[in-house]
């Protein structure tokens, strides 16, 4: 096989054909930013080495055309990026050497489609089409001004991309059956426990089993922390109910193991600390379920991974402050920077027994007071079935094992608050690297738990959600920036208006008590951009399409099929599915004055910008 190098901009020397037995472009928001973004961290250390984004593979036919068999999605969407470059930007200069050159095999339409985005774009630019979403984020996340001409020049000739050629002679057939059964690599945060462990005393037997056994317990994010101790030394740290947090300090947590292990109960047997950081030893000794042990394994969804709930906890350990205005501050939420980051900043023993503390402390946070996705009975299309669960000690008999109910079950609506709050965020930044605001609430967590005033918590909340809004809106005319703006303005209205009518009475004439939080996001005009003038549908002027007043969030799979249909056809197609609250105070106003156009646009703006303003003050 041969392997090469290649810059983006000497990557479309070749041209290209995506094999049927590739499935459709798929990318959205989430992978298109990611790559955007991580382009953008390493640029912007100015260090300006090359950025190494993954591996293209290709088996080239008889006609020398280049099937691509593995990368194409990362392929496709450097094809889209530099279409927008030549289209819309005002860096043509950079990319009017570049051509790309793509072919969508026995796909007719994505082909015709991308020749469109090559040289006529506004022809397809409101097609419904993979393709077509794919420029639209890029064109939306790349009119930011952080990203400048020294960004695109630094994408372009300093991004690389492994390019590997297939022999002609290759039977993929084989080569399929090959990447398909490769071994796994040692993930990055066995990497991070093996240095920990390095940095103990060699004598400090104990406090290695102590530092492996909590780590074990903390990596499934898919199961309550308890359920990774035997029930002995869980009833020491758990409490006899299984359901409160009682080491104060590592010490006196390391005592706890000691006092069980003395008394001849081994909490785990005799192992060398090759055994112990052995990949797949924690995960045999976890699964080993005990008959007491209600274990809910699958039936919850952590919103985030093990590595980067880790960097979570590294950034509390460092006293990492936060601010809206400055959010991505201090250590990065990146985890592939996890070991680097662990080895800057976790340094000798002392650090290790911290840090290790404040793991097993958060994790016990996470599990009871952060949502999570609840498979059972799930029938959302988005996995958004919140919950907000904390495990006890449930009795029956002879026999003990852990149940869930609600965390706040004496109190629905400090129960409804917290879910409300925090899967407002989590649909506004399901990214992981992006997901400050789980910090933000960490941090008040881990200062709350010592006290647990219910009200205090909901105060706090409250308080963290009103600072996001005022430092996205310090400049008010972030209201009417039409597509651009912010997702959080509008997913923070619909918790104002779910909190007015519900919490406090308020009667706006909505179903509020039904509301949940969903990935809603897509900024829609309600009175369309492109609306059908051969209907008599008159364009409006941008300030009024643009106005806050004309805009709600939707879903993107609803927003890219029929953006473009009218108001009334919009309620019509849309008043049966679950929409955000002002969607139905529009729908409100629509049908009450049986018209939707400016009158109705400036009127719902200034009631809506009212609203948030007075409940901000």
């Amino acid at each position: 096989m041969k392997e090469k190098e290649f810059s983006i901009r000497d990557i479309f020397t070749g041209n290209y054909s995506i094999p049927i037995y590739q499935r459709a472009y798929a990318w959205g928001d989430k992978e298109i930013e990611t790559l955007v973004d991580d382009i953008y961290d390493y640029y912007s250390l100015g260090i300006n080495q090359n950025y190494y984004i993954g591996s293209l593979v290709v088996h080239k036919d008889n006609n020398d055309l280049e099937n691509v068999i593995d990368g194409q999605q990362r392929l496709t969407t450097l094809s889209l990026l530099i279409c927008y470059l030549k289209n819309e930007s005002d860096y043509k200069d950079l990319v009017q050497d570049i051509y790309v050159n793509l072919n969508f095999e026995s796909r007719k339409r994505s082909t015709d489609i991308f020749k469109h985005l090559k040289k006529n774009y506004e022809k397809v630019i409101d097609e419904s089409n993979e393709l077509v979403d794919g420029y639209r984020i890029l064109k939306k996340k790349l009119k930011s001004e952080k990203y400048d001409k020294e960004y695109f020049r630094y994408l372009i000739d300093n991004v690389i991309l492994i390019k590997n050629e297939l022999p002609r002679d290759t039977d993929l057939n084989h080569y399929f059956e090959i990447m398909n059964n490769r071994g796994e690599q040692l993930e990055k945060h066995e990497i991070v426990k093996a240095h920990l462990l390095g940095l103990l005393d060699e004598s400090d037997d104990i406090g290695r089993k102590v530092i492996a056994e909590v780590w074990n317990a903390c990596q499934r994010l898919d199961k309550y922390v308890q359920i990774g101790f035997n029930p002995i030394i869980r009833g020491k740290i758990f409490s006899e109910t299984w359901d409160e947090f009682i080491p104060k300090d590592y010490s006196s947590m390391k005592e706890m193991f000691e006092e069980v292990n003395g008394n001849g109960n081994s909490f785990l047997q005799s192992k060398t600390i090759d055994e112990i950081i052995q990949l797949g030893y924690s995960d045999k000794r976890q699964n080993e379920k005990s008959q007491n042990d209600d274990d809910d394994t699958g039936r919850y969804h952590s919103i985030i991974n093990f590595p980067n709930f880790l960097l979570h906890v590294l950034k509390l350990f460092k006293g990492d402050s936060f601010d809206w205005r400055n959010e991505s501050e201090g250590i990065s939420l990146d985890d592939k920077k996890l070991v680097y980051q662990f080895e800057t900043h976790i340094k000798n023993d002392k650090h290790v027994e911290g840090f290790v503390y404040l793991l097993l402390k958060t994790r016990y946070v996470f599990d009871n007071y952060v949502i999570k996705t609840d498979n059972m009975n799930d029938a959302t299309e988005d996995n958004s079935n919140w919950s907000l669960h904390k495990p006890y000690k449930l009795t029956s008999g002879r026999s003990k094992k852990l149940s869930p109910r609600n965390t706040f079950y004496r109190d629905k609506y400090t129960q409804e608050i917290v879910v409300k709050i925090e899967s407002m965020f989590q649909v506004t930044d399901p990214r992981q690297i992006y997901k400050s605001f789980l910090f933000g609430i960490l941090r008040i967590l881990n200062s709350w738990i010592d006290n647990k005033d219910d009200k205090q918590l909901v105060n706090q909340l409250i308080c963290f959600a009103k600072e996001r809004f005022n430092a996205l809106t310090v400049d008010g005319t972030v209201y009417d920036s039409g597509v651009d703006t912010p997702n959080y303005v509008f997913n923070f209205l619909d918790f104002v208006l779910w909190y007015q009518q519900v919490i406090e009475g308020k009667e706006f004439e909505i179903k509020a008590s039904e509301f949940e939080f969903k990935y809603r996001n897509s900024v829609e005009h309600f009175y369309p951009q492109n609306p059908n003038q051969a209907e008599n549908h008159k364009r409006l002027d941008d300030k009024f399409l643009n106005n806050f007043g004309n805009l709600c969030i939707m879903a993107r799979r609803h927003n890219s099929l029929r953006s473009n249909l009218m108001p009334s056809a919009k309620i019509k197609e849309f008043s049966s599915t679950s929409q955000s609250l002002k969607f139905e105070l529009m729908e409100k106003l629509a049908k009450q004055n049986d018209d939707w156009n400016v009158t109705e646009i400036i009127l719902h703006g200034t009631e809506m910008k009212k609203l948030l303003s007075e409940f901000i003050s």
